[in-house]
């Protein structure tokens, strides 16, 4: 049984479509990076704005119940968070085709405060507000950083195209050219450092750069697409317990009927 077998029954991500392909011209023009760049950019959105509203549903509702106006508001904060957990795993469909581990239903409960408890003592809803607010500034920042480096050297890569449109001005005499670094006094005085794309030349030399980087940039990429689904599948899906046995009811087996033709 081989590595993707095994992880498969186990019900672990396999990886299918973000794999790592030795070959880095293949792995630019694989799914996978460009189903990564999607996926951390609508994070990147996405969590920030749940961040903010379950944080502050949350806390209000909390401090609600000193007046008992909260109750109600928190078992509707319970139930936000389990559909934001549904959205997260929809979402996470982008880069595991496979999806994930089915989610268990809130345990049944009849009457006011049964319901409360019961909605809050299930375990999706915890790790779903923990997701949220406390794992939602790391992989922000992640996603953020990432993301933004990996545009960077994609828009490297078209340099030739726009660096003359760019207009600088040095001790008062104006140019165009794209400044990598930093020239206080022009690109070619004294206390210039970095590099100053001005020609044809040094355009097509900042593009071949920009696409060494972007080819070994991509697996940084797909790897923090990684990190985040292994993240939402770790704390908002965990492992189905009955993974193992549904594999292997829904594989072939020596017993299976044979396929007509």
């Amino acid at each position: 049984m081989n590595t993707d077998d095994m992880a498969s029954l186990y019900g672990t991500p396999i990886w299918e479509r973000l794999r790592m392909y030795r070959n880095p011209i293949r792995m630019l023009l694989s799914a996978g990076v460009w189903a990564s760049a999607w996926y951390l950019l609508s994070s990147i959105v996405i969590s920030i704005a749940l961040f903010a509203v379950v944080t502050s549903i949350t806390i209000t509702s909390a401090a609600l119940v000193i007046i008992w106006a909260g109750l109600p508001l928190l078992i509707g904060s319970a139930y936000f968070i389990r559909g934001c957990v549904v959205m997260e795993r929809g979402r996470a469909r982008a880069v595991i085709p496979e999806g994930l581990p089915v989610m268990p239903p809130v345990g049944s409960a009849e009457g006011f405060f049964p319901t409360l408890k019961a909605v809050w003592k299930d375990r999706i809803t915890q790790r779903g507000l923990a997701h949220f607010t406390l794992l939602a500034v790391p992989l922000i920042v992640l996603d953020t950083v990432v993301w933004a480096i990996w545009v960077a050297f994609l828009g490297t890569i078209t340099v030739p195209i726009w660096y003359r449109f760019i207009p600088q001005t040095f001790d008062g005499q104006q140019m165009h050219g794209l400044a990598f670094g930093y020239f206080p006094h022009g690109p070619h005085h004294k206390g210039a450092i970095g590099y100053f794309v001005d020609s044809d030349l040094s355009a097509a030399v900042a593009a071949v750069v920009g696409l060494a980087l972007l080819l070994a940039w991509n697996y940084v990429l797909v790897a923090a697409a990684r990190v985040h689904v292994s993240t939402v599948r770790t704390v908002v899906a965990g492992r189905d317990p009955m993974a193992a046995a549904r594999r292997v009811l829904d594989s072939p087996g020596p017993l299976s009927s044979p396929t007509t033709t």
